[in-house]
């Protein structure tokens, strides 16, 4: 098939246009609706070995499974067998971060063991593991005898760490309970090169709601787009609204001001925790080139996978040719997971953008030709948006 006509108009450029004549639409609005899931996909990884009774298989706690409502499906296992607390999936294709329940080289992956104050870093192209975050040589030193236990990141693959800890700590002036959420910008090269923010913590427990306890660790936590997910290690009782108790093994959201359950792992047993929750990752964004192809009646719009292992799937938005960022949805879901959608454009001359996104929030709508974010849609398939660079 010859490509439909690309029409452009400066400033802007790399909106991928059709000149395809306008059809009927109608019976291509179920395309505005993304296919049900039965969950948001999430990674576990339990404190203890685990019998999930949803697809009848042991997960092991040196084991990273993804579970999508569906099955839960390994995804990463961790040589030497050591138990790992909380993890998190990073932008870079194949790569993780975790920590440690005890001293670990990982059977020999690691020249030198891991402590439980450090983060390691796996890099699937390479195979290979390194640290990331090294507790006990920081400028402030988190204290021996102190574990890591949530890990999560903001701001992409060189932004910053959040790490909570299993006990009452002390880091020069300031105090943190086990539940509250504690955040590292990286300053500086090597695991070393990092510098604890602020004396308020990203997430503060005794100022949530009623007020978490300090007997109750916060050992698990990630971020689901406004709101910040936590696994407790205890029954915890937390509000508003009202005073709910949670298990071990619910995943428990706050969005600011009251918390819910976002998730209930199907067939995981109440004597399980989760050490270990992350999501997918940020969307990030698809490289510039759009195609839009003529496809019988209609078109075929094909891009290229976002720069994140974070896109699990893909919206286009539709605009008119010379009435830049009149954009809005269009198309809300890579149906067949295949980068192409074809379908009927809405008017004679439109231009076209295709977002990365997830369950819960998408990614860049890319940039003008002065490097500038182009704003979201007038009508958004999936919000917020959430940008992070591209990983290197």
């Amino acid at each position: 098939m010859k490509p439909t006509s690309i029409r452009r108009a400066p400033p802007e450029r790399g909106l991928a246009a059709t000149s395809a004549a306008a059809l009927v639409a109608s019976a291509f609005l179920a395309l505005l609706i993304p296919p049900a899931r039965a969950a948001t996909p999430v990674y576990v990884t339990p404190d203890v070995p685990t019998r999930e009774t949803l697809g009848g298989t042991d997960v092991l706690p040196w084991e990273i499974v993804k579970y999508d409502g569906l099955a839960y499906t390994p995804a990463l296992f961790i040589p030497g067998n050591p138990a790992v607390g909380d993890i998190h999936r990073m932008d870079k294709i194949a790569n993780w971060l975790f920590v440690v329940e005890a001293p670990s080289d990982l059977g020999g992956a690691l020249a030198s063991p891991a402590d439980p104050r450090d983060v390691v870093r796996f890099d699937g192209t390479t195979a290979t593991y390194s640290l990331f975050f090294c507790g006990e040589s920081l400028g402030v030193p988190i204290p021996p005898g102190v574990r890591l236990d949530a890990l999560d990141m903001t701001g992409g693959d060189g932004g910053n760490l959040i790490v909570s800890f299993d006990v009452p700590v002390t880091l020069g002036a300031f105090q943190f309970d086990p539940a509250d959420l504690v955040r590292y910008v990286h300053t500086g090269p090597g695991c070393t090169g990092w510098t604890l923010a602020a004396a308020n913590p990203d997430f503060d427990a005794s100022a949530a709601g009623i007020g978490i306890k300090t007997s109750c660790n916060v050992i698990a936590s990630a971020r689901a787009g406004s709101l910040t997910l936590l696994s407790f290690d205890v029954p915890t009782d937390v509000g508003p609204p009202g005073v709910t108790t949670y298990l071990p093994g619910q995943i428990v959201a706050w969005n600011g001001a009251a918390f819910s359950l976002f998730q209930t792992l199907s067939g995981w047993p109440t004597a399980s925790g989760v050490a270990g929750l992350t999501r997918g990752g940020n969307p990030g964004r698809v490289p510039p080139t759009v195609h839009v192809d003529k496809a019988g009646a209609g078109i075929k719009v094909s891009w290229s996978t976002s720069c994140s292992q974070g896109a699990d799937d893909y919206s286009i938005y539709e605009g008119k040719i010379g009435s830049w960022y009149s954009h809005t949805m269009r198309v809300c879901t890579d149906t067949a997971h295949d980068l192409t959608e074809t379908f009927a454009p809405a008017a004679p001359s439109d231009y076209y953008l295709v977002v990365p996104r997830d369950a819960l929030e998408e990614g860049s709508y890319g940039t003008n030709t002065g490097g500038v974010e182009r704003p979201v849609g007038i009508a958004q398939c999936v919000t917020p948006q959430v940008l992070a660079p591209c990983p290197p």
